[in-house]
């Protein structure tokens, strides 16, 4: 495609007519053309528009990864309206909450989820997603007649942010802004039509709908489906057919790496990104050594900016390891210091950002836009420091900071730290109530198989590489460390562990 679409539904148009029988998407051993996925989106965006969804509704889409979630979601954007993708893995109360503030017009929901939605939200009207549903959207006649482009400035998505606390946050995105941000990866990723990804994260987080369906949409890619991540099913999906691009968390990309079988993960990849939390060197420079043919590159970004703002690309995935790279095309940043100042290179504050993926607000809460809104700038809530040549290195989240007898301590780089020793294999670095010092620095860890993990020795390798003050003064061993929907560390269940463990 010469020129960037205007929308992800532009985008599946062209293909469809320029190379209709190329495969656009996949399912275990069912697959559909571009010529088909878009036949299938026609056909039920005309089945919502006779439900009575038009221009500007939202419609809650709550599945597990499956080629109806794609065609829903595809046909939402076709029709001009707002497509909202939940998380499948929320409680019904949690579910609930969103599910009010999204205020849907219809919700589509496979069978797996019915229950859920159901406890969740009892009043609100649904249908199911697969064909031979007792209650399917494709039971709904057809409407006629021509439906109009949508408009690349209208809302396009809803996705919720991850916090758990308080009135649920919903970014809004514009439908420019995902075929916008989807253009930008296939440019800086190189990515063509012969790319093809396996979709290991749900797709209702912005690495599954964005990163991966939108962008391989805009580049005339391929997308194949796992419906839930786990070692051994995504060694079993790649051997079987091996995905050119992945991208995911560090923490997927680590426990495929120490598998046996990991050769056949990694053995037809060719581009890896990761992101999400920090990926420590020892690991990238292992993972260059084992598979060299890997192109690696370590993305930043959030939510409320369409996922995607900076990338350390594969020339600097080494030697610049402790940082997310630079902005991507179009995108501004800004460390701003307590003062409200500009900081000088290499001196910590927030990071700000401006460009065109920014969100259009934050869905029906202009306090909370309020909040984050400079003019055209999005304050991120990351700490971080931008060196003179405009490398971010990412302190982890301001809420994250651990103050210790007035110390502030980056949880992200003790973890980085422990990271690089060779009897760990991830850890997770959290800060706990303290009567005297307010908090103190405790760690969980996953030993390295083959390994054994000794806290003093720890401890003395750490006071090598950071502060005293920084060195976990607790740690606990466990099988894995806790993740909430979207692959990133469940911190309050980290917090939670150590309340449950005798001092």
């Amino acid at each position: 495609m010469e020129t960037s679409p205007a929308t992800l539904p532009a985008a599946l148009r062209a293909w469809s007519e320029a190379t209709p029988e190329r495969i656009a998407l996949r399912d275990a051993d069912v697959a559909l053309t571009y010529r088909e996925l878009a036949a299938d989106t026609d056909a039920l965006a005309r089945r919502l528009a006779h439900a009575g969804v038009t221009t500007g509704d939202r419609v809650a889409l709550v599945a597990e990864n499956r080629p109806e979630w794609v065609v829903a979601f595809l046909a939402c954007l076709q029709l001009g309206a707002v497509v909202v993708p939940m998380n499948v893995r929320l409680g019904p109360a949690e579910l609930g909450r969103q599910l009010e503030v999204a205020g849907p017009r219809l919700v589509l929901c496979s069978e797996a989820c019915a229950e859920l939605v159901g406890r969740a939200a009892p009043a609100l009207p649904r249908r199911g997603l697969e064909p031979d549903a007792a209650a399917a959207i494709w039971r709904e006649p057809a409407a006629t007649g021509s439906i109009a482009s949508p408009n690349a400035s209208a809302p396009g998505l809803v996705s919720f942010t991850s916090g758990t606390t308080g009135r649920p946050k919903g970014a809004v995105i514009g439908q420019g802004a995902l075929a916008t941000s989807a253009a930008v990866y296939g440019r800086l990723l190189a990515t063509t039509a012969d790319t093809n990804t396996l979709v290991l994260v749900p797709l209702f987080h912005n690495t599954g709908f964005l990163d991966q369906l939108a962008h391989m949409l805009v580049v005339g890619g391929e997308v194949d489906l796992l419906r839930r991540f786990g070692v051994q099913a995504a060694i079993d999906a790649l051997d079987r057919r091996p995905a050119s691009y992945l991208i995911g968390v560090p923490s997927m990309f680590r426990l495929m790496m120490l598998d046996p079988r990991a050769g056949a993960a990694f053995g037809g990849c060719r581009i890896l990104a990761y992101g999400g939390a920090p990926m420590p060197p020892a690991w990238v420079e292992e993972l260059h050594s084992r598979w060299p043919q890997v192109r690696p590159y370590n993305i930043y970004g959030l939510t409320e900016f369409t996922s995607l703002s900076h990338a350390l690309e594969p020339a600097d995935a080494i030697a610049r390891a402790d940082t997310v790279g630079r902005p991507v095309e179009q995108v501004r940043q800004r460390i701003v210091g307590d003062e409200g100042a500009d900081a000088a290179p290499g001196e910590p504050g927030e990071v700000w950002l401006a460009g065109p993926t920014r969100m259009l607000a934050y869905l029906d809460d202009p306090a909370a836009t309020a909040d984050v809104f400079r003019g055209p700038w999005l304050r991120t809530g990351d700490l971080g420091a931008a060196d003179h040549d405009g490398f971010l290195t990412l302190h982890g989240r301001i809420a994250e900071v651990i103050v210790r007898g007035g110390e502030k301590i980056h949880a992200s780089q003790v973890e980085s730290e422990l990271g690089a020793l060779d009897s760990v294999a991830e850890a997770a670095v959290v800060g706990v109530p303290d009567e005297i010092l307010h908090e103190r620095v405790v760690a969980a860890v996953v030993q390295r198989p083959g390994r054994r993990f000794e806290p003093e020795q720890v401890r003395a390798d750490l006071r090598a590489r950071i502060a005293d003050y920084a060195v976990p003064d607790r740690f606990l061993v466990v099988d894995e460390l806790p993740r909430n929907a979207n692959g990133k560390i469940d911190r309050a269940q980290v917090r939670a562990a150590f309340a449950e463990v005798p001092r």
